[in-house]
């Protein structure tokens, strides 16, 4: 019988993972973070460590009784791993076509997803038909993942270099290739010799985002001491500091442009600049090293006097230089992670996480992910979740989170996990260490007990396809700019898409005209942009105008108006969310092609 579920919390389901993914509803999860297998053909097998005692396995067989699962058979039946007696977590990860692909499979993504039916095509060209199996296996989850995220949410997929190109095919396939973000790197050991090649080192974590609304909050690790070493070799009673630019590139023929205390910034084609926000803004505010920084200070002239006064302004001791800003090693966050994690090391074997599940993750390497990607209170999905790492994880940084094993013992690896850290399990905790939380009531599901779905998928976006009898093609760009560029304003309430400038009555109110407005793209063409309207955005000029010598997307283009101080409204959450505008757009280009030609019919895509 199902169960309602929502809000899932600190939840277990022991089944097959596709189908709680089918049970879950539309954008119901804002992260999803997996460990699925590899592709690696063999079975992975370890030793609980310590073994299983006669409680946790007179546990794990309560909990299938509590289903009607009395045997194996039962278990084969539900479409679950029955647990063995002797206390060893396995998994396996051989693939064969005509065991683990089922046909309803095949149809659907050869009938709904023409693009990924030709990946895995090529893939059993080029590598094997199980790999071909693995990775249709694979894909319709990722479908439904893909249709459990949020709008906002990301996804990150551990794997290898053993499918890593075909898996990203297949994600590219159905995220879209623009919505790829990284391949990190994870270095997960330094030594290793491997016979006639370069040693092995290294993991591939790929990141995905669902639309380029996605939340992202830039993690920070400290500066190396070398680092430190090399660029603040300077040092008063505020600490040590390094000579940091006072100027930016190009002339400006404003008041930033004018000579300050004799120096002419023009000369070196530059203009003055002064910290507003960020790192030493934020410093100067908290050490109050200037009252009432910096809005009492109305111009760039001001600002630089009253950092000069404040001993804030370096003077070269030759004759032309430049002053320039005492940027503080205190006023830096440090070190801006990059795509390459080499500072989280695997498990070794006698590290107190250690669980024996084999091919572990350290919770580190998932904290990383969640701090990063999304924020407080919301769900993450780990469907692969054999070793608990991103349910303990979640608790640490406080979020929700739902996990999903196709083994019970997952429960018993959840609940050691959690004790380890010191987290109350049903009100057992081991150990005399302090709890963190006060108790992590685990509810637990079985495949006979999925959540209760709420809604419907969503309707399929729309491909076009031309009668047969046909003898010409509609052109590409079948609406003229200037209805182009007013449709999209309508739907943002005629304001620009990068920045949220509007025309305004002296009243404030907007005046709905395209005048003072540029049609720009959205991706570049020169990208993977189209002329369509769903590729277009209306822009302010100025905006509109550095961004046609960028190759870069407008998702990308905001955060960068954004950390410039050129937003014309409070958030970025008040601009229109470009994955609804390219929706809505697509929409009134279907309905465009059909009134200017009735004979056109439309397919879902």
């Amino acid at each position: 019988m199902a169960t309602a579920s929502h809000p899932l919390n600190r939840h277990l389901f022991v089944a097959d993972n596709l189908k709680l993914l089918r049970y879950l509803d539309n954008e119901s999860v804002d992260l999803i973070c997996i460990d699925p297998p590899f592709a690696k053909n063999q079975t992975w097998v370890d030793n609980l460590r310590p073994p299983l005692t006669d409680a946790e396995r007179r546990q794990e067989l309560d909990m299938l009784a509590s289903w009607g699962i009395e045997n194996a058979d039962d278990a084969a039946k539900a479409g679950i791993d029955w647990p063995n007696d002797e206390g060893s977590a396995k998994f396996k990860d051989i693939w064969r076509w005509e065991n683990d692909v089922h046909e309803e499979w095949v149809e659907r993504i050869e009938g709904d997803y023409e693009a990924l039916a030709k990946v895995i095509d090529a893939t059993r060209s080029a590598h094997s038909e199980g790999t071909a199996a693995y990775l249709t296996y694979m894909a319709i989850r990722m479908i439904e993942m893909h249709r459990v995220l949020k709008d906002t949410g990301s996804l990150y997929l551990h794997c290898d270099s053993t499918a890593n190109g075909y898996i990203r095919m297949a994600m590219d396939a159905i995220f879209g290739q623009s919505n790829f973000r990284n391949e990190i790197i994870w270095k997960r050991t330094s030594g290793r010799s491997d016979a006639r090649r370069y040693g092995r080192v290294h993991d591939c974590i790929l990141f995905y985002r669902k639309t380029p609304d996605f939340i992202w909050n830039t993690q920070w690790m400290e500066h190396s001491p070398e680092y430190v070493r090399k660029a603040y070799q300077h040092s008063d009673n505020r600490g040590q500091w390094s000579a940091a630019d006072l100027t930016a590139k190009g002339i400006s023929g404003g008041e930033s442009g004018k000579p300050w205390r004799g120096v002419d910034p023009s000369t070196v084609n530059r203009h003055w600049t002064t910290p507003t926000q960020g790192g030493m803004n934020d410093f100067i505010i908290a050490k109050n090293l200037i009252p009432g920084w910096p809005h009492a200070y109305a111009t760039v002239q001001a600002r630089l006097d009253a950092l000069d006064s404040a001993g804030l302004v370096y003077w070269p001791d030759k004759k032309d230089g430049i002053p320039r800003l005492k940027r503080y090693l205190g006023s830096t966050k440090g070190t801006a992670v990059d795509d390459i994690f080499s500072d989280i090391r695997r498990l070794e074997a006698q590290s107190p996480e250690k669980t024996g599940y084999p091919t572990q993750k350290p919770v580190a390497l998932a904290e990383r992910i969640i701090k990063a990607s999304f924020n407080p209170g919301d769900v993450v999905l780990d469907c692969f979740a054999g070793c608990a790492y991103v349910p303990v994880a979640a608790e640490r940084n406080g979020r929700q989170w739902i996990a999903c094993d196709i083994s019970p013992r997952a429960l018993t690896v959840l609940r050691r996990q959690f004790q380890k850290f010191h987290y109350v399990v049903d009100g057992e905790q081991s150990g005399q260490e302090p709890v963190l939380i006060a108790a992590a009531h685990v509810t637990t599901q079985g495949p006979h007990q999925p959540p209760v779905r709420t809604d419907e998928d969503p309707a399929p976006r729309y491909d076009f396809k031309e009668p047969a009898e046909r003898k010409f093609k509609i052109p590409t760009s079948i609406i003229p700019e200037p209805e182009m560029l007013e449709m999209l304003l309508k739907l943002s309430g005629y304001t620009a898409w990068c920045c949220g400038f509007a025309n305004r009555r002296p009243d404030g109110s907007i005046v709905e005209t395209r005048r003072n407005f540029h049609l720009d793209h959205l991706a570049p063409k020169s990208k993977e942009g189209s002329n369509q309207i769903t590729n277009h955005a209306p822009m302010c000029p100025a905006h509109n105008i550095r961004k046609n010598k960028r190759r870069i997307h407008l998702s990308e283009y905001r955060d960068e108006i954004a950390d410039t101080g050129e937003m014309m409204v409070d958030s970025m959450t008040d601009l229109i969310n470009l994955a609804w505008a390219e929706q809505q757009a697509l929409d009134l280009y279907a309905e465009e092609r059909m009134r200017r030609d009735p004979q056109m019919t439309l397919r879902p895509k």
